[in-house]
């Protein structure tokens, strides 16, 4: 049976190539934390257009940081908007912080961070004003909800799940060597 220190270090490397399958003209990163594949902690970089207050204004371009604690995966990502001001959203913090709502520890790092990109989009079917981080956020969303404003962005996301590279077959060609 695996340590808890090994099954982390699995869950490591399989976020790690989900990670690699995200990194696009959309979403960059680098490591901050550890070494590939076994990274604790991530910058990214993530280009969609988010809203940053009630006029509304926006931005295109968000730094924001990932980190894995040692209790990962059995406790959620922490991730936080570097870029000032965070977005005006019910489910982000004032403080930069998203608010996931629930954890759920099968969700992988990928699909936990096209979510987050979701949110940063406001993506209807994941904009949470039941459970707001942001209360002034909230009710300016729910007054403005049938506006038109939302998604404020519609780029498609990458699919975690699916390189874009593909490997070579190989050659069925025999060759003699002489």
């Amino acid at each position: 049976m695996a340590t808890p220190q090994e099954i982390r270090l699995i869950r490591l490397k399989n976020d790690h190539s989900e990670m690699v399958n995200l990194r696009g003209n959309i979403i960059q990163w680098k490591p901050i934390k550890g070494d590939p594949p076994y990274i604790e902690a991530y910058e990214l970089t993530v280009k969609v257009k988010t809203i940053i207050n009630s006029m509304p204004s926006y931005r295109d371009e968000h730094i924001i940081s990932l980190e894995l604690s040692e209790a990962y995966p059995n406790s959620p990502p922490l991730i936080n908007m570097k870029t000032t001001p965070p977005p005006y959203h019910p489910n982000w913090y004032s403080n930069g912080n998203w608010c996931y709502g629930s954890w759920d520890v099968s969700e992988s790092l990928g699909n936990h961070v096209i979510r987050m990109i979701r949110t940063l989009q406001f993506d209807l079917d994941i904009t949470n004003p039941d459970s707001p981080a942001n209360s002034d956020a909230k009710d300016w969303f729910v007054r403005k909800r049938s506006s038109n404003l939302f998604p404020c962005d519609s780029t498609t996301l990458p699919d975690p799940t699916k390189s874009k590279f593909t490997v070579q077959p190989k050659s069925k060609k025999k060759f003699q060597i002489e």
